[in-house]
């Protein structure tokens, strides 16, 4: 069994969308972080929204011109790591395409609940019910690139993400697919933003995050950006710290690595100390795409493996999104993503330098 490759990525994101705007902007240091304009209610507030985008342009599909937000951008971040990978269009069959989301289509969902309520069954949009259900972005996507491999939707938290990544390994591995799509997605809702700004959740965002990962034996005529060296992904209500070291160590035994061969972890700030303390050691930098993107929950998990994947291409880890700044190697080969829940779920995947 070869490498496990990523060869296409696809960001849709408040600060660019494709992996040049992406890129240059976090080269600069730019923030997607304004005033909110789609959400009346709570319009002095701050997050992350995605600007206006002919969608038309990318996905002339009619079919899809009045899907919810959470479908467009999950078809829209599959297009650019598809036209990013350029795979070859015959094997659909064995291509498969994950999907995880936190939250789904909350806007036409309750759009739906408030006609059926008030209105009665008769006056409810069936457009509404269909992308009401949790699964609508994976259907709408697998039909809009013509995918006849597997299709999966997994429903969770930020480490829902990982979780996506870990179940294409395992079907890679296993042989029922040769390559597979993992998407994340997540929009911006009014009760949603009004629930976690209550949390002090914020600020919080929106849009989209694709890979297309393959065994290397499959790619054709492209050089990928790095390989999946490590994953892991484990729950302990009870023990997150535990919970946390151990997928630390899972991780880097499948990489064959040691704690000293990861030069840069990318995680949420607050988790420097855990890091520090998991790795026994506090002179790993900690990087995170948040600070300019905003939250947006399993996306932004997704939105740090992409990154991990241009650092680990280009060479350079942009002062921007270093939180913990320790000494940056000067050739970076290996890069730990980590991610946790309150509700004591804990995961890390190992992106490493293809050779």
């Amino acid at each position: 069994m070869g490498r496990l490759v990523l060869t296409g990525i696809g960001p849709l994101t408040p600060i660019g969308m494709g992996k040049k705007q992406f890129w240059d902007a976090i080269l600069n240091g730019a923030s997607g972080i304004r005033k909110i304009t789609k959400l009346p209610a709570f319009s002095e507030y701050y997050g992350g929204e995605i600007g206006d985008i002919n969608f038309d342009e990318y996905i002339p599909d009619k079919r899809f011109r009045r899907t919810a937000d959470i479908s467009r951008y999950t078809m829209l971040a599959v297009k650019l790591a598809l036209d990013d990978a350029n795979p070859d269009s015959s094997s659909s069959e064995n291509l498969g395409i994950i999907v995880s989301l936190t939250h789904g289509a909350l806007n036409y969902t309750q759009s739906y609940h408030r006609l059926l309520i008030t209105e009665g069954v008769e006056s409810v949009s069936p457009i509404f019910f269909c992308d009401s259900i949790l699964n609508a972005s994976a259907g709408n996507t697998s039909i809009c690139f013509g995918v006849h491999g597997p299709v999966h939707t997994l429903i969770g938290g930020k480490t829902i993400a990982t979780k996506a990544i870990l179940r294409a390994a395992q079907m890679i591995r296993a042989g029922a697919i040769d390559r597979s799509i993992i998407v994340s997605a997540d929009e911006l809702n009014e009760l949603s933003f009004s629930c976690y700004s209550r949390l002090g959740l914020s600020p919080l965002s929106e849009g989209a995050g694709a890979l297309f990962l393959e065994n290397e034996h499959t790619m054709k005529g492209v050089f990928p950006y790095c390989y999946l060296s490590g994953i892991a992904s484990r729950s302990n209500p009870s023990d997150l710290p535990s919970v946390f070291h151990k997928t630390m160590e899972k991780s880097l035994e499948m990489a064959n690595l040691k704690t000293g061969d990861i030069d840069l972890v990318m995680a949420e700030p607050s988790l420097s100390d855990m890091i520090a303390r998991c790795l026994n050691t506090g002179n790993i930098p900690v990087g995170s795409i948040t600070p300019l993107t905003g939250s947006a929950f399993s996306v932004t998990t997704m939105w740090d493996i992409i990154v991990s994947a241009l650092i680990i291409k280009y060479g350079i880890a942009p002062s921007s999104i270093i939180s913990k700044r320790e000494k940056i190697p000067d050739e970076i080969r290996n890069i730990m993503i980590c991610v946790t829940e309150r509700e004591g779920i804990a995961s890390t995947v190992i992106l490493s330098k293809y050779p």
